[in-house]
């Protein structure tokens, strides 16, 4: 029989002799020893492989990394849109699409025709109507939260801010309620999907800003409790789940529209004497009601937003042409990406028709760069302009201001470098007439359109982010 276990006589004389470690350190054979200072897969390899080109992203596969990918491989809003207004609309409307749309379009085209001296108050209402948080009170509650040491009073400010936004957008919450609801009814049996369409019939979609203990009544003892039996009896792993995630979410978010949540944060905040002072006697309630009555008119004004997303609906359904569905889902995917809460800057999109010059224009501006801080902490100010003239070319403009004082930096077509001198002595007239100081001003050749990220390096400065996707 063989001895399996190899197990012999030790020979004399070798008790002492010692061993060698067969396996030595720089044994070729050997691959992904494990590092005790990295993190590291099962299978021992690094997890960090393809993220050493961003060292400041500490986690792979999160919600925040996933942005980036995206912001870098998407192509700007002005790039596609300067294509949708310089060729594809104008072509649309002479096609032989439906009416109805090529009309909207047409009108559409008509409403951002502007003279030159329309410009500014456009302008001032597009970036007006791009901030929610705007006005005399919400300057008040940036300067304390800019001044005071106070932990507390800062998370009750934001906590205010918070409910402020979703007290005033508990209109649109429902609405999006009431579509995860009607996902839910087109994936669930017919049998579940009745009865849930029953209990959606139930909530009242004409309530006041702010009123939604009735319809949190119904969503929290009806209709959760419904659907976490119908997960408890099937087991559904399916798109169910990922609706009723969504679903509990705005739950959540509705819960925190209530008015009264709303008036109970702002007498909490009345409470500091560095907030009264400001702002003096004022009911709550009143203050309540002005504020959402304010919000409703802005919404109300937004006419020209509203319209360009409305061509940019019709369009993804197919209505230009299914050849064109692309295009319009690419628009709006890259506007939706500007308006993520990872671009922590105000964003401005400006289609034109200016004095017969078809132009597309995007602003980001940031109100506190931070860049060069002087000891007296003054804020500084940077803009990204980026706009696209038909027949023209691509240019962008990045403006730094700082107490009174610009720099411009100006990248265009080639051929308008002949044109050096004009555009420098131009820029400076525009800056003086009103009341700025030009610090600096260069103007050189547009290579590549700059990313955002190049402009505001503040978007990768993330080394606090914590991962929450799951």
């Amino acid at each position: 029989m063989s001895n399996i276990m190899k197990v012999s006589t030790p020979v004399s004389g070798y008790e002492n002799t010692s061993r060698t470690n067969p396996i030595t350190t720089n044994d070729p054979n050997i691959n992904n020893v494990t590092n005790l200072n990295k993190v590291t897969r099962p299978d021992s390899k690094s997890a960090n492989t393809d993220y050493q080109q961003n060292n400041f992203v500490q986690y792979q596969n999160s919600n925040y990394e996933g942005f980036l990918k995206i912001l870098k491989g998407m192509p700007s809003t002005t790039e596609l849109m300067a294509d949708l207004m310089f060729t594809r609309m104008a072509n649309l409307v002479n096609s032989g699409i439906n009416e109805n749309f090529a009309q909207e379009i047409s009108r559409f085209l008509e409403m951002i025709q502007l003279t030159s001296e329309e410009l500014q108050s456009h302008m001032k209402d597009q970036c007006n109507k791009a901030t929610k948080f705007g006005g005399g009170f919400f300057d008040i509650l940036r300067n304390v939260l800019s001044e005071t040491n106070s932990t507390d009073l800062q998370m009750r400010i934001l906590d205010l801010l918070k409910k402020y936004n979703d007290f005033t957008a508990n209109h649109h919450i429902l609405n999006s309620i009431l579509i995860d609801l009607s996902n839910l009814s087109k994936n669930l049996p017919k049998s579940y999907s009745d009865q849930l369409l029953a209990l959606t019939a139930k909530l009242d979609k004409n309530t006041k800003t702010g009123d939604t203990s009735e319809n949190l009544e119904i969503l929290k003892k009806e209709i959760i409790p419904y659907l976490s039996k119908y997960i408890k009896y099937t087991n559904d792993f399916g798109r169910v789940r990922d609706f009723i995630s969504s679903l509990t979410q705005n739950i959540a978010r509705y819960e925190n529209a209530d008015k009264n949540g709303f008036i109970d944060a702002f007498e909490g905040l009345m409470n500091y004497n560095v907030i009264k002072d400001k702002l003096g006697n004022i009911n709550p309630e009143t203050f309540a009601n002005i504020l959402a009555q304010m919000n409703s008119e802005e919404s109300g004004k937004s006419e020209f937003n509203q319209k360009l997303i409305h061509l940019l609906e019709r369009g993804i359904r197919g209505e230009a042409g299914f050849e064109n569905i692309d295009v319009f889902k690419s628009v709006l995917s890259s506007m939706l990406l500007n308006e993520s809460v990872y671009v922590p800057l105000l964003h401005v999109m400006l289609p034109l028709n200016l004095d017969g010059n078809m132009l597309f224009s995007e602003l980001w501006i940031d109100p506190d760069d931070g860049e060069g801080k002087s000891e007296e902490n003054e804020r500084s100010t940077k803009i990204l302009i980026k706009f696209d003239m038909k027949d023209i070319g691509f240019f962008d403009l990045i403006i730094m201001h700082k107490k009174g004082k610009i720099d411009l930096q100006l990248f265009c077509p080639e051929k308008i470098l002949a044109l050096d001198k004009g555009i420098r002595a131009g820029l400076t007239d525009i800056m003086v007439r009103n009341g700025f100081s030009v610090g600096s001003i260069s103007v050189d050749k547009g290579k590549a359109p700059l990313s955002i990220s190049e402009v505001f390096p503040k978007i990768y400065e993330r080394k606090n982010t914590v991962n929450v996707k799951i």
